[in-house]
């Protein structure tokens, strides 16, 4: 994807979010999720791809000091709205922004993958120079098995129904989309498509960047045919996957 399509998609789905769900809460359940993976002590968090900051609020609950960097203007301005005095929240491109610190927790949440393997392989090289030497990164992967089995699946995220979203897969670049529009002008769509790696992809990927994956945390699975999102599933059937590394 390039910037300017980046920057819509998530412009106009923070916009379309905004009018739906309240985006001012905590979400504890993660945060705990979040600290438990770590697995060790730490104070100092730096995220990529904020969003509205919730994820940011929520560890701050438990005396984090947290940096986060989003390229989005308006979800920067909504959530310092809300910042808790340990949090900073910069905008900016985590590809570009120059940060003279380093980091005992790096955490990229649901969005790892808008660029070419190249580009991911530099904000890898990025992680790890912000990466304190016995830190720990967090990064959440989209599986290809998942994207590829429920490509086409449409759907209604809000319970208005007039705000919908179609999923697909593109096997010659191995990309998942996710486009949505409003029914009441559906000529309008945004789409963003994110790389897929399957385990052993990205695991090459990480060594080349000298980042050593020591844990996988499968993630959950829209059961469309039930309509029920399972929690948990196994490694080659979830949605995506959050991998754990740490500096080789």
């Amino acid at each position: 994807m390039e910037k300017t399509e980046i920057m819509q998609f998530y412009d106009n789905q923070f916009h379309l979010f905004k009018e739906e769900v309240d985006l001012t809460t905590r979400d504890t359940q993660l945060a705990n999720e979040i600290i438990e993976q770590v697995g060790v002590p730490f104070q100092s968090v730096f995220e990529l791809g904020a969003g509205n900051g919730l994820l940011a609020r929520s560890l701050a609950a438990f005396d984090k000091t947290i940096t986060t960097v989003e390229l989005i203007p308006d979800m920067v301005t909504f959530a310092q709205q809300f910042d808790h005095p340990n949090i900073t929240s910069l905008c900016g491109d985590f590809y570009t922004i120059e940060l003279p610190k380093t980091f005992d927790t790096i955490l990229y949440i649901d969005g790892f993958g808008v660029g070419t393997d190249e580009e991911q392989l530099l904000l890898l090289h990025r992680i790890r120079k912000w990466l304190k030497a016995d830190g720990v990164a967090l990064i959440d992967i989209y599986h290809p098995n998942y994207w590829r089995k429920t490509s086409g699946q449409t759907m209604h995220p809000f319970p208005s129904e007039h705000i919908s979203r179609v999923y697909g897969f593109d096997e010659e670049s191995n990309r998942m989309t996710d486009t949505w529009w409003n029914e009441e002008h559906p000529e309008k769509t945004y789409t963003q498509s994110l790389a897929c790696y399957l385990p052993d992809e990205i695991y090459a990927l990480c060594k080349q960047a000298q980042l050593q994956i020591v844990a996988y945390y499968p993630g959950g699975a829209m059961d469309f045919e039930q309509w029920q999102y399972q929690e948990q599933v196994a490694l080659s059937e979830c949605l995506s996957y959050r991998i754990k590394l740490k500096k080789r």
